[in-house]
């Protein structure tokens, strides 16, 4: 069970770091004030923390990784964003607390 979230995790993390280096979020980060410089480190910081998930580390990886989404689902708040906005943020972190209590 405990695998399979990783798995999962590590596919919506991948999709988003991918996002993130092609530059199909930078619209998003020029709304929400925030520079390009921040959004590949960012998607560098994801990255870790995702292979982290399958190491010795993967509680901390997890903390770090909840971290980055509740900044996410802040900055959503922020820009008032529509509701189905909110999804794919909230589904990652119900899976991270959900990994992080097993």
């Amino acid at each position: 069970m405990e695998s399979i979230l990783i798995y999962f995790l590590t596919g919506i993390f991948c999709l988003a770091i991918l996002g993130k280096l092609t530059g199909k979020t930078k619209a998003t980060f020029d709304k929400a004030g925030y520079s390009y410089y921040f959004m590949y480190g960012l998607a560098a910081v994801e990255l870790m923390l995702t292979v982290g998930l399958f190491s010795q580390y993967a509680l901390y990886s997890i903390i770090g990784l909840l971290i980055i989404m509740s900044g996410a689902v802040f900055t959503l708040f922020r820009q008032k964003a529509k509701p189905q906005h909110y999804i794919l943020s909230i589904i990652a972190i119900s899976l991270l607390l959900t990994l992080y209590w097993l």
